[in-house]
């Protein structure tokens, strides 16, 4: 008799504690429910359903950095180099899953259109073309709630 009374309640404190998640500062979390995104979780106390919910990703909003590889001018090879942070997870929703690869897609396809703008017979056409580039990806993502610290535009 004694263990089942302990068993019923301790069952609700499981279920409570396992309800309860913290979210630490510089981080969101994305929620999903039957594997559909349901919420992002900002940093502070949240509570979920337990056994419904999970957390599916834990995304850092600072410290990104990809990678762009592209054709530039007709150049052999070049590359731009995308520092970003998440200033508001909650307007990206669940694309906050692949922020990443959502960037890299606005980023090729901003830089295929700069690219068409500035002439790069010009001195500087590098650091000129980054600009535009940061610009140009800053009006695109700046409704996700994203910004574009530094972009750095490389040729070899």
């Amino acid at each position: 008799m004694s263990l089942n009374l302990l068993i019923v309640l301790l069952f609700p404190v499981a279920i409570a504690l396992a309800a309860v998640r913290q979210v630490p500062e510089g981080q969101a979390w994305t929620v999903r429910r039957f594997g559909r995104y349901v919420r992002t979780l900002r940093p502070g106390v949240h509570v979920i359903w337990p056994v419904l919910d999970r957390i599916a990703r834990q995304v850092h909003l600072t410290g990104h950095h990809i990678e762009l590889p592209t054709r530039v001018f007709g150049a052999d090879s070049a590359s731009a180099d995308l520092y970003y942070q998440i200033l508001d997870p909650m307007p990206t929703g669940d694309g906050l899953e692949t922020v990443d690869e959502m960037v890299l897609r606005q980023a090729d396809d901003a830089l295929s259109s700069v690219a068409a703008q500035l002439p790069q017979q010009q001195a500087g056409w590098t650091s000129t073309m980054a600009d535009a580039l940061k610009i140009e990806l800053n009006s695109r993502l700046g409704r996700m709630g994203l910004r574009i610290i530094r972009c750095a535009l490389h040729t070899t």
